[in-house]
């Protein structure tokens, strides 16, 4: 036995109860302590809530046991929620090593993902791995996470007064419009990391606050004057929660968009509304920026080949793993949106 281990209790989960039985009885032969079996992802997660664990070894393909009450679909399922919520390490323990797996479990970050047939000597050491990562985990993780996105904050704040600054001084019309593009994705970095630095551990930003922040700041540092183009703003935003991982597409997304349309839907004076939403729907969000100005100068479709704003809109979108979308709005003018599904355990595809 190591000072590691010290007996730690796990749960093994697997809807053969054979199967759980037997690498049972391998733990215990190896030292561990079995402190139950669980044949559904439900079963798991509730066990995980009412035993004292330090590691579940789960199965990925089983009964959920919960899906119709919005509970756990499958081992992966079960892994986030238990990892997540419970902060207890889950080694993934299955005979599927296929792609679309693999991507699932990235994102709910196991403590391992072990592929079968494997000999108990990996088990063992993924285990080991595992539990030596829990006992070295720093409690004031979260505090040193605030800080560091309060100090991002800061940094990408000074940066965007430098580039106002500069814009003001810059008489070259598409200098000025380059500098205040660059200014607008600097400020929804800046807004999406004031917005994360102000969540705890397992809770989601709100984000109707913060979208409502970060387009009025765009709206009230890019539209012109009045006198120049009467322009008016507004807001159609639901509350909901987005997880962390997901703010920063989601401020690119939306000041991509504002900016498109404040530069380019009423040219020579014109004026008009514009209209940010976000909204949710079985599952999955819409970020919106529509207005009523001229539209696209044609086929949305083949637009943002040597448009790096659309590029960006099309970036963000993959990013939140949903779908752009770029067209004619009710109104007559242009239309950009994005669905994704709204997933608690979400990351970054560039993670």
């Amino acid at each position: 036995m190591t000072d590691i281990r010290q007996n730690p209790r796990i749960l093994v989960v697997d809807d053969e109860t054979i199967i759980a039985m037997q690498i049972g009885e391998m733990l215990e032969a190896e030292g561990f302590g079995l402190a139950g079996v669980a044949g559904t992802a439900q079963e798991a997660v509730d066990k995980a809530r009412k035993l004292a664990l330090d590691l579940v070894l789960m199965d990925i393909v089983m009964p959920g046991g919960g899906a119709d009450d919005g509970g756990s679909e499958d081992g992966i399922d079960a892994c986030a929620i238990i990892q997540r919520d419970l902060h207890i390490p889950v080694v993934l323990l299955s005979a599927h090593g296929e792609e679309h797996f693999l991507r699932r479990a990235r994102r709910a970050l196991p403590a391992a993902y072990l592929v079968k047939p494997c000999q108990n000597t990996q088990i063992r050491a993924a285990i080991e791995v595992a539990l030596a990562v829990r006992a070295q985990t720093d409690p004031a993780a979260p505090f040193r996470l605030r800080e560091a996105h309060h100090r991002i904050k800061n940094s990408f704040s000074l940066l965007h007064s430098m580039l106002r600054f500069q814009e003001i001084q810059t008489h070259d019309p598409a200098a000025r419009d380059s500098l205040a593009d660059a200014g607008a994705r600097v400020l929804a970095l800046a807004e999406a990391h004031e917005a994360m630095g102000a969540v705890g551990p397992g809770q989601g930003v709100d984000a109707r606050a913060h979208m409502e922040r970060l387009a009025r700041a765009l709206f009230a540092a890019q539209a012109p004057p009045p006198a120049m183009c009467p322009m008016a703003l507004d807001l159609d935003m639901s509350p909901l929660g987005l997880a962390p991982e997901q703010t920063v597409p989601c401020a690119i997304f939306l000041a991509e968009g504002l900016t498109n349309a404040i530069r380019h839907a009423f040219p020579e004076g014109r004026g008009g509304r514009v209209r940010v939403g976000l909204h949710r729907e079985n599952g999955r969000v819409e970020l919106s920026v529509e207005d009523d100005g001229v539209g696209f100068p044609g086929d949305p479709a083949e637009l943002g080949g040597d448009s790096f704003g659309l590029q960006c809109l099309r970036a963000a979108a993959e990013q939140l793993e949903g779908e752009a979308e770029m067209g004619r709005s009710a109104a007559g003018g242009a239309r950009v949106a994005v669905r994704f599904p709204l997933a608690p355990d979400y990351q970054s595809l560039s993670a």
